[in-house]
């Protein structure tokens, strides 16, 4: 079982669109270096959906070998079409890593549940590696709700969690009353977890705090001290980093994150894929710098430029 902080990585670009290889492995040091606990690749904040078959093996293949085994890595195999889906599994696989992941079969948010059933059966059985259900209603269309993923878990005997992006704490424990022990489930937000790890989430796949790896780490590993004191005072800091950069990503998007990896040292040419929509002036650049540097813990510091 995959538990802790399972970092999304975020995949960077050349100011010509190709995948950024250098870039990534650099940044994958970094995360490691930081103590993230799993790495989790190619999934929203990872482009998976906008890159080509051949890019996202080539980037599976490459992470793989660099990481070499230090932390666990969970691909994202998810497209909308099951053979291409078993394809990057089964290549995955074969390339070594340790877990997949793969959401419901975007677009056709009309597909009714048994088409769903197939196609998450399908993927999860092209390989015997652990499966993560990525549930992210909002991208698909399609919710995997607790009663479902407690069938699900019936058929899918490799079934090993579900990502639970934008929802409540109050459906996170429904997920945590109704499915098997041996089904993880992950918050989407480190703001969830301090309320919800005690009760028995199991790790956090958060993509925004990949702008504080540190300080997601510290606030796991005191919750699972039980240092509530600790935990509070860190939470508390990951509520404010989070408003703060919720709030400048609503205008600017993704181009928050690239620009604060930037601020970070991480030499990010192109992120994300697309073209910059509201432009990031210094003003923004400097909110975000200042976000960064209240969100790191004292002993990371040298690590915000």
């Amino acid at each position: 079982m995959f538990t802790g902080i399972i970092m999304p990585i975020l995949t960077p670009f050349t100011e010509t669109g190709e995948v950024d290889e250098d870039a990534l492995l650099t940044l994958a040091d970094g995360l490691i270096d930081a103590g993230v606990h799993n790495l989790f690749v190619m999934g929203s904040a990872g482009q998976g959906p906008v890159m080509e078959l051949d890019e996202r093996r080539r980037t599976a293949e490459i992470l793989i070998k660099h990481v070499a085994g230090r932390v666990p890595l969970i691909i994202h195999i998810g497209t909308p079409y099951l053979k291409t889906t078993v394809e990057l599994a089964q290549h995955a696989h074969q390339a070594g890593a340790d877990g997949l992941a793969a959401v419901p079969p975007y677009y056709y948010s009309d597909h009714p549940e048994a088409e769903v059933d197939a196609h998450l059966i399908g993927a999860a059985a092209a390989t015997p590696l652990p499966f993560v259900v990525y549930n992210n209603e909002r991208y698909t269309g399609i919710n995997i709700t607790a009663p479902w993923l407690k069938r699900l878990a019936g058929e899918i005997p490799n079934l090993a969690g579900i990502k639970l992006s934008f929802v409540s704490q109050g459906v996170i424990f429904s997920y945590l009353e109704m499915v098997p022990d041996r089904v993880a489930v992950y918050t989407a937000n480190t703001l969830e977890v301090l309320p919800t790890a005690p009760f028995g989430v199991k790790g956090c796949i958060h993509p925004p705090s990949i702008l504080f790896p540190e300080l997601a780490v510290a606030l796991w590993d005191a919750v699972q001290a039980k240092d509530y004191t600790r935990a509070f005072e860190l939470q508390g800091r990951v509520k404010k980093a989070s408003a703060g950069l919720g709030r400048l990503e609503r205008t600017h998007g993704r181009f928050v994150t690239g620009e604060g990896l930037r601020i970070r040292g991480y030499d990010v040419k192109c992120y994300p894929r697309w073209a910059e929509g509201t432009p990031l002036d210094d003003d923004v650049r400097a909110e975000i710098h200042a976000l960064l540097e209240a969100a790191t813990p004292e002993e990371a510091t040298a690590r915000v430029a």
